[in-house]
């Protein structure tokens, strides 16, 4: 291999290291990001306290509207029993069972109500609890992906670490600076392929005597316009 195969190949390895690193950033990020495993949480647990409600409003108005059909049978039964026979204590016993039976009317409302707002209750309650479940189910699959994923990463970058140590026994001590420097510099595009004559990063033409210099290999030509070290590929 020539001097500049060998920095492309090391330039090749480090710029697939550096994406291997990247994706691995990613999926930590990934991996710790649980916003929205936690918003649906708090959705769960705020219909699980409407739900609670529900029920306790349901059971109040229940228990309201037992009490009232009781307070009228039991006047039902003073009215119509014989006991009673003073017409006035009769009179204001028709009227207090009469509006008793008219609030009753409206109790039967709230109990509506109660029940209406409870079924609400439970289909909200089942829905978050359920799209709670979906999503802890797809994060753990998400997860393992991930978790696999970073594992072949792991490997990848050893076996780079391992292919960059033999490249580098091929590279002499001032290529290797040269390369460090323009790395630094060029932010991991050292060198720049040739393509149809032209540097494929900045697009000038080379000069035929220049293009036959880079195709020889022997020498680290530099671009004129970008700096780079051009490689015929």
């Amino acid at each position: 291999m020539s001097r500049v195969s060998n920095l492309y190949r090391l330039q090749e390895l480090d710029l697939e290291r550096e994406r291997a690193l990247a994706r691995m950033e990613e999926i930590d990020h990934l991996l710790g990001e649980d916003s929205e495993l936690r918003i649906a949480e708090q959705n769960a647990l705020a219909a699980e306290d409407h739900l609670k409600q529900a029920r306790s409003l349901h059971g109040q108005a229940e228990h309201a509207l037992a009490a009232q059909r009781a307070k009228i049978k039991e006047n039902e039964a003073k009215l119509y029993g014989g006991s009673i026979t003073n017409p006035k204590e009769l009179q204001d016993l028709q009227q207090e069972l009469d509006s008793l039976k008219r609030f009753l009317e409206t109790l039967e409302d709230r109990m509506l109500e109660a029940m209406i707002g409870l079924e609400e209750s439970e289909e909200a309650y089942q829905a978050a609890s359920q799209h709670l479940e979906d999503l802890r189910i797809a994060r753990s699959a998400k997860h393992q992906d991930l978790a696999e994923e970073r594992e072949r990463l792991q490997a990848a970058l050893a076996r780079i670490q391992d292919e960059r140590e033999a490249a580098l026994a091929g590279i002499e001590e001032q290529d290797l600076r040269t390369y460090e420097q323009l790395r630094t510099r060029f932010g991991g595009m050292v060198l720049a392929l040739v393509r149809d004559g032209s540097c494929s990063i900045c697009g000038v033409d080379l000069a035929r005597s220049k293009l036959q210099e880079v195709q020889g290999g022997g020498e680290l030509i530099r671009c004129s316009q970008c700096g780079r070290i051009l490689y015929a590929g």
